[in-house]
C-alpha cells in the first residue's frame, strides 16, 4: 500500500513537471516569435532607410528618380538603368514585406505596400516602368497587378 501511494505521488509530481515544462516551452516559443517579428521589422526598416538615404544623399540620383517618375523618356540610357535598378530595389523590398506578412512575421506599422501602390498609381513614369519590365514578374504577378493603375 505504501509503495502504491508513493507511486501515485511520484506520478503526480512527474505529470506536474511535464505540464510545467510545456508551459515553459510555450512561453519560450512566444518569446522567439516576438524576437523574429522584431528582427523582421528592423530588417525592413533598415533596408528602407538605406534605399532612401541613397536617394536623399545623392542629388543626381534624386533628380533621376524625380524625372523617371514623371516620364521615362526624359532619362538618358545610363540614368534609365539607374532608375530601373532603384525601382527593382523597391519592388524586391515589397516582395519581402509581402512574404513576411504572409508568414505573420511582419510587425511594421508603416503601410509600405499601400504607399508603393499609391506611388505607382500616381506617377506616369512608374507605369511606363511596369510596362517596360512586364516580363520580369515570375512569381510576383500579384504585386505587379497591384502596382498597375486600374483601367477606367
Amino acid at each position: 500500500m505504501k509503495l502504491e501511494k508513493l507511486n501515485h505521488w511520484l506520478t503526480f509530481v512527474a505529470n506536474f513537471g511535464v505540464i510545467g515544462g510545456l508551459v515553459f516551452l510555450g512561453y519560450e516559443t512566444q518569446q522567439n516569435t516576438l524576437q523574429l517579428r522584431a528582427e523582421a521589422s528592423y530588417s525592413i526598416n533598415e533596408a528602407l532607410s538605406m534605399m532612401n538615404s541613397g536617394i536623399y544623399n545623392d542629388p543626381i540620383m534624386a533628380n533621376i528618380k524625380l524625372r523617371g517618375e514623371a516620364d521615362l523618356s526624359s532619362l538618358t540610357p545610363t540614368a534609365l538603368q539607374q532608375f530601373i535598378a532603384h525601382q527593382f530595389d523597391r519592388i524586391n523590398l515589397a516582395i519581402h514585406v509581402l512574404a513576411l506578412e504572409e508568414e505573420g512575421l511582419s510587425d511594421i506599422h508603416f503601410p509600405y505596400i499601400d504607399f508603393l501602390v499609391d506611388q505607382y498609381h500616381e506617377n506616369p513614369g512608374l507605369q511606363e516602368f511596369l510596362v517596360l519590365v512586364k516580363d520580369n514578374w515570375k512569381g510576383s504577378e500579384d504585386l505587379y497587378d497591384m502596382l498597375r493603375r486600374p483601367s477606367g
